[in-house]
C-alpha cells in the first residue's frame, strides 16, 4: 500500500505530465510548498521522477514521463 507521500508525489507526477504534455525538462513552479507537498517532491526526486532546482522549481524526467505514461495505461 502506498504511503500518503508516495501518493502524492505520483499525483505531482501525473500532473505536471498534463502540464508538460509529457515533454521531459520542461520546468514549473509550484508556489508555495506545506510539508506534505515538500515530502512528495523530495520523494519523486529521490525516485529520479522529477528534478528539482531552487527548491520550488520542477521538471519531469524522462523516468518520470515513462511512470505517468505507464499509470494512463489500462489495466487488464
Amino acid at each position: 500500500m502506498a504511503s500518503k507521500t508516495e501518493s502524492l508525489a505520483v499525483q505531482l507526477v501525473r500532473v505536471l505530465y498534463n502540464e508538460t504534455e509529457g515533454v521531459p525538462r520542461q520546468w514549473r513552479t509550484i508556489p508555495r510548498l506545506d510539508r506534505a507537498a515538500s515530502d512528495a517532491v523530495e520523494l519523486a526526486s529521490a525516485r529520479g521522477w522529477i528534478q528539482v532546482e531552487g527548491g520550488n522549481s520542477v521538471a519531469l524526467t524522462d523516468v518520470g514521463r515513462q511512470l505517468a505514461e505507464d499509470l494512463a495505461q489500462p489495466r487488464h
